[in-house]
Protein backbone atom coordinates (compact mmCIF):
# COMPACT_ATOMS: atom_id res chain seq x y z
CA UNK A 1 0.00 0.00 0.00
CA UNK A 2 1.47 3.63 -0.70
CA UNK A 3 2.12 5.29 2.56
CA UNK A 4 2.01 9.42 2.50
CA UNK A 5 2.75 12.01 5.17
CA UNK A 6 2.82 15.66 4.97
CA UNK A 7 3.15 17.83 8.49
CA UNK A 8 3.71 16.82 11.69
CA UNK A 9 3.05 13.20 12.42
CA UNK A 10 5.85 11.65 14.52
CA UNK A 11 7.09 13.97 16.95
CA UNK A 12 8.10 17.53 15.52
CA UNK A 13 9.29 20.35 17.58
CA UNK A 14 7.35 23.49 16.96
CA UNK A 15 8.38 25.78 15.67
CA UNK A 16 11.55 24.63 15.06
CA UNK A 17 10.87 22.46 12.37
CA UNK A 18 8.39 24.36 10.32
CA UNK A 19 10.79 26.88 10.54
CA UNK A 20 13.47 25.31 8.70
CA UNK A 21 11.36 22.81 7.22
CA UNK A 22 12.94 19.57 8.76
CA UNK A 23 11.69 16.17 9.54
CA UNK A 24 11.79 16.11 13.48
CA UNK A 25 11.55 12.56 14.83
CA UNK A 26 9.72 11.30 12.32
CA UNK A 27 10.31 7.76 11.39
CA UNK A 28 11.26 7.15 7.31
CA UNK A 29 10.77 3.43 7.05
CA UNK A 30 6.85 4.33 7.70
CA UNK A 31 6.14 6.18 4.34
CA UNK A 32 6.43 5.53 0.63
CA UNK A 33 7.02 9.59 0.46
CA UNK A 34 6.79 12.09 3.35
CA UNK A 35 6.69 15.98 3.02
CA UNK A 36 7.37 19.00 4.97
CA UNK A 37 6.52 22.14 5.28
CA UNK A 38 8.80 25.42 5.85
CA UNK A 39 6.79 28.53 7.27
CA UNK A 40 7.90 31.78 9.29
CA UNK A 41 5.79 31.12 12.34
CA UNK A 42 6.91 33.84 14.80
CA UNK A 43 8.21 35.81 12.56
CA UNK A 44 5.22 35.89 10.38
CA UNK A 45 4.51 39.86 9.61
CA UNK A 46 1.79 41.05 12.19
CA UNK A 47 1.05 41.98 14.64
CA UNK A 48 3.11 40.27 17.91
CA UNK A 49 2.45 40.17 21.26
CA UNK A 50 4.22 38.50 24.43
CA UNK A 51 1.04 37.72 26.40
CA UNK A 52 3.42 37.06 29.38
CA UNK A 53 4.92 40.44 29.00
CA UNK A 54 3.67 44.06 27.86
CA UNK A 55 5.73 43.52 24.38
CA UNK A 56 3.20 44.46 21.61
CA UNK A 57 4.71 44.96 17.84
CA UNK A 58 4.65 44.45 14.53
CA UNK A 59 8.67 44.26 14.61
CA UNK A 60 9.91 41.15 13.64
CA UNK A 61 13.21 41.03 14.53
CA UNK A 62 13.50 39.84 18.34
CA UNK A 63 10.63 37.60 18.68
CA UNK A 64 10.66 34.86 21.12
CA UNK A 65 10.47 31.61 18.63
CA UNK A 66 12.49 29.42 20.49
CA UNK A 67 13.37 30.55 23.80
CA UNK A 68 11.67 30.29 27.19
CA UNK A 69 8.60 32.49 26.41
CA UNK A 70 7.90 30.84 22.98
CA UNK A 71 4.51 29.37 24.28
CA UNK A 72 2.86 32.65 24.95
CA UNK A 73 3.36 34.24 21.70
CA UNK A 74 0.33 35.18 19.07
CA UNK A 75 0.76 36.85 15.73
CA UNK A 76 -2.41 38.62 13.90
CA UNK A 77 -0.46 37.54 10.50
CA UNK A 78 -0.85 40.02 7.42
CA UNK A 79 -1.55 37.47 4.79
CA UNK A 80 -5.71 37.31 4.65
CA UNK A 81 -5.87 33.63 3.49
CA UNK A 82 -3.28 32.19 5.70
CA UNK A 83 -1.10 30.56 2.36
CA UNK A 84 2.02 31.33 4.07
CA UNK A 85 1.06 29.20 7.25
CA UNK A 86 2.41 25.60 7.76
CA UNK A 87 -1.20 23.90 8.35
CA UNK A 88 -2.55 25.80 4.75
CA UNK A 89 0.61 24.31 3.23
CA UNK A 90 -0.37 20.62 4.56
CA UNK A 91 -3.90 21.41 3.37
CA UNK A 92 -2.56 21.98 -0.06
CA UNK A 93 -0.03 19.38 -0.71
CA UNK A 94 -2.47 16.63 1.05
CA UNK A 95 -5.12 17.41 -1.71
CA UNK A 96 -2.12 17.34 -4.61
CA UNK A 97 -1.24 14.18 -2.90
CA UNK A 98 -5.23 13.10 -2.89
CA UNK A 99 -5.25 13.51 -6.36
CA UNK A 100 -2.44 11.88 -7.48
CA UNK A 101 -3.47 8.68 -5.72
CA UNK A 102 -6.99 9.07 -7.59
CA UNK A 103 -5.19 8.63 -10.28
CA UNK A 104 -3.53 6.02 -9.42
CA UNK A 105 -6.46 4.26 -8.63
CA UNK A 106 -4.69 1.87 -5.78
CA UNK A 107 -5.09 1.62 -1.75
CA UNK A 108 -3.50 4.14 0.09
CA UNK A 109 -3.10 6.05 3.49
CA UNK A 110 -2.34 9.44 3.76
CA UNK A 111 -1.10 10.98 7.39
CA UNK A 112 -2.24 14.94 7.61
CA UNK A 113 -0.44 16.88 10.43
CA UNK A 114 -1.75 20.08 11.67
CA UNK A 115 0.53 22.35 13.64
CA UNK A 116 -2.22 24.37 15.04
CA UNK A 117 -3.75 24.90 17.84
CA UNK A 118 0.26 24.69 18.98
CA UNK A 119 1.62 27.49 20.26
CA UNK A 120 3.02 30.07 18.28
CA UNK A 121 -1.21 31.20 17.98
CA UNK A 122 -0.25 32.12 14.24
CA UNK A 123 -3.15 32.57 11.82
CA UNK A 124 -4.53 35.55 10.06
CA UNK A 125 -6.19 38.66 11.84
CA UNK A 126 -9.39 37.83 11.07
CA UNK A 127 -9.67 34.54 12.96
CA UNK A 128 -8.91 36.70 16.45
CA UNK A 129 -11.86 38.71 15.41
CA UNK A 130 -14.17 35.89 15.06
CA UNK A 131 -13.50 35.59 19.22
CA UNK A 132 -13.35 39.32 20.51
CA UNK A 133 -10.91 38.63 23.56
CA UNK A 134 -13.42 41.29 25.97
CA UNK A 135 -16.30 38.15 25.65
CA UNK A 136 -13.68 35.32 26.05
CA UNK A 137 -14.76 33.69 29.63
CA UNK A 138 -11.47 32.55 31.37
CA UNK A 139 -11.04 29.78 34.33
CA UNK A 140 -11.08 31.34 37.56
CA UNK A 141 -8.24 31.50 39.70
CA UNK A 142 -9.35 30.31 43.34
CA UNK A 143 -7.42 31.08 46.23
CA UNK A 144 -5.80 28.07 47.79
CA UNK A 145 -7.19 25.35 44.82
CA UNK A 146 -3.49 24.03 44.44
CA UNK A 147 -3.29 22.85 48.42
CA UNK A 148 -5.03 19.44 47.51
CA UNK A 149 -2.54 18.64 44.39
CA UNK A 150 1.12 17.27 45.11
CA UNK A 151 3.96 19.26 43.41
CA UNK A 152 4.18 16.76 40.65
CA UNK A 153 0.79 16.90 39.65
CA UNK A 154 0.92 20.80 38.95
CA UNK A 155 1.24 21.91 35.70
CA UNK A 156 3.24 24.69 34.18
CA UNK A 157 2.19 28.41 35.79
CA UNK A 158 2.30 30.62 32.70
CA UNK A 159 5.50 32.71 33.42
CA UNK A 160 3.43 35.93 34.34
CA UNK A 161 0.48 35.09 32.57
CA UNK A 162 -1.62 34.32 35.13
CA UNK A 163 -1.49 38.11 36.48
CA UNK A 164 -2.64 39.56 33.54
CA UNK A 165 -6.38 38.54 32.81
CA UNK A 166 -6.82 40.41 29.55
CA UNK A 167 -3.42 38.37 28.12
CA UNK A 168 -5.00 35.35 29.50
CA UNK A 169 -8.49 36.42 27.64
CA UNK A 170 -6.52 36.92 24.31
CA UNK A 171 -4.84 33.34 24.86
CA UNK A 172 -8.76 32.21 24.67
CA UNK A 173 -8.73 33.89 21.77
CA UNK A 174 -5.70 33.27 19.99
CA UNK A 175 -6.83 29.21 20.84
CA UNK A 176 -10.00 29.58 19.53
CA UNK A 177 -8.81 31.26 16.25
CA UNK A 178 -6.04 28.92 15.72
CA UNK A 179 -8.25 26.23 16.34
CA UNK A 180 -11.03 27.49 13.50
CA UNK A 181 -7.82 28.45 11.17
CA UNK A 182 -6.81 24.46 11.51
CA UNK A 183 -10.17 23.42 10.94
CA UNK A 184 -11.10 25.12 7.84
CA UNK A 185 -7.46 23.36 6.54
CA UNK A 186 -9.12 20.04 7.07
CA UNK A 187 -12.21 21.12 5.44
CA UNK A 188 -10.34 22.01 2.44
CA UNK A 189 -8.87 18.14 2.20
CA UNK A 190 -12.05 16.86 3.31
CA UNK A 191 -14.08 19.07 0.43
CA UNK A 192 -11.20 17.46 -1.92
CA UNK A 193 -12.27 13.91 -0.68
CA UNK A 194 -15.78 14.70 -2.01
CA UNK A 195 -14.55 16.06 -4.69
CA UNK A 196 -12.56 13.37 -6.51
CA UNK A 197 -15.45 10.96 -5.11
CA UNK A 198 -13.45 9.10 -2.69
CA UNK A 199 -15.08 10.10 0.38
CA UNK A 200 -17.08 6.89 0.28
CA UNK A 201 -14.89 4.12 0.34
CA UNK A 202 -12.47 6.19 2.70
CA UNK A 203 -11.89 5.97 6.29
CA UNK A 204 -11.03 9.58 8.10
CA UNK A 205 -9.65 9.49 11.81
CA UNK A 206 -9.18 12.84 13.00
CA UNK A 207 -7.57 13.26 16.58
CA UNK A 208 -4.96 14.73 18.45
CA UNK A 209 -1.95 13.75 20.83
CA UNK A 210 -2.75 15.74 23.86
CA UNK A 211 -4.74 17.93 25.18
CA UNK A 212 -3.86 21.61 26.64
CA UNK A 213 -4.39 23.63 29.71
CA UNK A 214 -5.52 27.47 29.13
CA UNK A 215 -5.58 28.63 32.92
CA UNK A 216 -7.47 26.08 34.35
CA UNK A 217 -6.43 26.24 38.42
CA UNK A 218 -3.68 28.46 36.92
CA UNK A 219 -1.69 25.97 34.73
CA UNK A 220 -0.94 26.42 30.99
CA UNK A 221 0.06 23.74 28.14
CA UNK A 222 0.23 20.00 28.94
CA UNK A 223 2.48 18.40 31.58
CA UNK A 224 0.46 16.72 33.96
CA UNK A 225 -2.63 14.45 33.81
CA UNK A 226 -5.68 16.80 34.57
CA UNK A 227 -8.87 16.23 32.16
CA UNK A 228 -7.71 19.19 29.86
CA UNK A 229 -4.35 17.15 28.99
CA UNK A 230 -5.61 13.62 28.73
CA UNK A 231 -8.92 13.94 27.24
CA UNK A 232 -7.96 14.69 23.30
CA UNK A 233 -11.22 14.72 20.64
CA UNK A 234 -11.70 11.62 18.45
CA UNK A 235 -13.64 11.11 15.55
CA UNK A 236 -14.05 8.74 13.06
CA UNK A 237 -15.93 8.43 9.68
CA UNK A 238 -15.67 5.37 7.92
CA UNK A 239 -18.05 3.57 5.31
CA UNK A 240 -20.93 1.88 6.91
CA UNK A 241 -20.81 3.86 9.59
CA UNK A 242 -23.51 6.24 10.84
CA UNK A 243 -22.97 9.44 12.59
CA UNK A 244 -23.41 9.15 16.11
CA UNK A 245 -21.54 9.93 19.82
CA UNK A 246 -20.62 8.13 22.65
CA UNK A 247 -19.31 7.90 25.96
CA UNK A 248 -17.59 4.86 26.02
CA UNK A 249 -13.58 5.35 26.65
CA UNK A 250 -11.05 4.45 24.20
CA UNK A 251 -7.06 4.73 24.40
CA UNK A 252 -5.05 6.51 21.97
CA UNK A 253 -3.04 2.57 21.29
CA UNK A 254 -6.93 1.58 20.15
CA UNK A 255 -6.29 3.22 16.79
CA UNK A 256 -4.23 0.57 14.58
CA UNK A 257 -6.64 -2.59 15.61
CA UNK A 258 -9.33 -0.43 14.94
CA UNK A 259 -8.06 0.80 11.80
CA UNK A 260 -6.62 -2.65 10.56
CA UNK A 261 -10.46 -3.71 11.41
CA UNK A 262 -12.27 -0.87 9.46
CA UNK A 263 -9.75 -2.05 6.61
CA UNK A 264 -10.04 -5.94 6.81
CA UNK A 265 -6.98 -6.10 7.43
CA UNK A 266 -4.67 -8.92 9.70
CA UNK A 267 -4.48 -7.59 13.28
CA UNK A 268 -1.07 -8.52 14.79
CA UNK A 269 -1.10 -10.51 18.40
CA UNK A 270 -0.32 -9.15 21.86
CA UNK A 271 -1.39 -5.25 20.86
CA UNK A 272 -2.02 -2.99 23.27
CA UNK A 273 -4.69 -1.41 21.78
CA UNK A 274 -8.37 -3.15 20.86
CA UNK A 275 -10.78 -2.02 18.14
CA UNK A 276 -13.45 0.21 18.74
CA UNK A 277 -14.72 -0.22 15.68
CA UNK A 278 -18.42 -2.11 18.02
CA UNK A 279 -18.67 1.58 19.53
CA UNK A 280 -18.51 3.20 16.12
CA UNK A 281 -21.42 0.87 15.31
CA UNK A 282 -23.34 0.81 18.50
CA UNK A 283 -22.59 4.27 20.78
CA UNK A 284 -23.31 2.63 23.48
CA UNK A 285 -20.97 -0.45 23.37
CA UNK A 286 -18.03 -0.51 26.11
CA UNK A 287 -14.81 -1.76 25.16
CA UNK A 288 -12.64 -0.69 28.08
CA UNK A 289 -13.78 0.30 31.94
CA UNK A 290 -11.11 2.75 32.14
CA UNK A 291 -8.51 4.40 29.38
CA UNK A 292 -4.55 4.89 30.87
CA UNK A 293 -2.67 7.71 30.50
CA UNK A 294 1.46 8.41 30.95
CA UNK A 295 3.30 10.73 31.32
CA UNK A 296 7.17 10.04 30.45
CA UNK A 297 8.12 12.68 33.51
CA UNK A 298 5.54 12.67 35.91
CA UNK A 299 3.48 9.18 36.01
CA UNK A 300 0.22 7.86 35.27
CA UNK A 301 -3.44 8.19 35.10
CA UNK A 302 -6.82 6.09 35.47
CA UNK A 303 -9.54 7.26 33.61
CA UNK A 304 -13.25 5.57 34.20
CA UNK A 305 -16.48 7.22 33.69
CA UNK A 306 -17.24 7.93 37.42
CA UNK A 307 -13.77 8.60 38.52
CA UNK A 308 -10.37 9.86 37.54
CA UNK A 309 -6.96 8.49 39.60
CA UNK A 310 -3.08 9.84 39.29
CA UNK A 311 -0.25 8.84 40.84
CA UNK A 312 3.15 9.97 40.71
CA UNK A 313 5.28 7.79 41.88
CA UNK A 314 6.01 8.14 45.27
CA UNK A 315 5.40 12.29 45.12
CA UNK A 316 1.90 11.80 45.54
CA UNK A 317 -2.03 10.56 44.27
CA UNK A 318 -5.31 12.14 43.06
CA UNK A 319 -8.31 11.46 43.09
CA UNK A 320 -11.47 13.32 41.77
CA UNK A 321 -15.54 12.33 41.66
CA UNK A 322 -15.63 12.65 37.91
CA UNK A 323 -19.63 12.91 37.96
CA UNK A 324 -19.80 15.87 41.42
CA UNK A 325 -16.57 17.63 40.00
CA UNK A 326 -15.92 17.03 36.86
CA UNK A 327 -13.53 20.25 36.66
CA UNK A 328 -11.61 17.96 39.37
CA UNK A 329 -11.48 21.08 41.86
CA UNK A 330 -11.42 18.70 45.40
CA UNK A 331 -8.36 15.89 45.54
CA UNK A 332 -10.38 13.87 47.09
CA UNK A 333 -8.16 10.86 47.72
CA UNK A 334 -7.61 11.61 51.25
CA UNK A 335 -11.89 11.24 51.81
CA UNK A 336 -12.78 8.61 53.82
CA UNK A 337 -16.49 7.68 51.57
CA UNK A 338 -13.76 7.78 48.52
CA UNK A 339 -11.65 4.68 50.22
CA UNK A 340 -13.43 1.67 48.36
CA UNK A 341 -12.89 3.84 45.31
CA UNK A 342 -9.52 4.70 45.69
CA UNK A 343 -8.16 1.19 46.75
CA UNK A 344 -10.25 0.28 43.31
CA UNK A 345 -8.49 2.37 41.19
CA UNK A 346 -4.56 1.39 42.52
CA UNK A 347 -5.32 -1.67 41.95
CA UNK A 348 -6.70 -1.22 38.53
CA UNK A 349 -3.64 1.49 37.84
CA UNK A 350 -0.90 -0.94 39.25
CA UNK A 351 -2.22 -3.43 36.47
CA UNK A 352 -2.48 -1.85 33.45
CA UNK A 353 0.90 0.05 34.49
CA UNK A 354 2.23 -3.49 34.80
CA UNK A 355 0.42 -4.86 31.26
CA UNK A 356 1.80 -1.54 29.34
CA UNK A 357 5.35 -2.35 30.32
Amino acid sequence: MHTARVGKIFHMPVPHAQLDGSHGKDVAQCWTERHNTKSAETFSPGLYRLLNSNIVTRDVEGRDAKGPNRMWATVESDKVDGSDQADYMVATKAIELLRERQEAGAPFFLGVGFVRPHFPMVQPKKYFNMYPQEKMKIPPLIPGDLDDIPLAGRGADGKGLNEKEESRRRMWQAYYGSVSFMDEQVGRVLDELDRLALRDSTAIVFTTDHGYHLGEHGFWQKGNLHEEVVRVPLIVSAPGIKPGRTSSLVELVDLYPTCTELLDLPTPKDLHGKSFVPVLRDPKFKVRETALSIHNRAGGGLRSTEWHYMKYGENGEELYDMVKDPDQYTNVVSAPKYAVILERARTQFKARMASAR
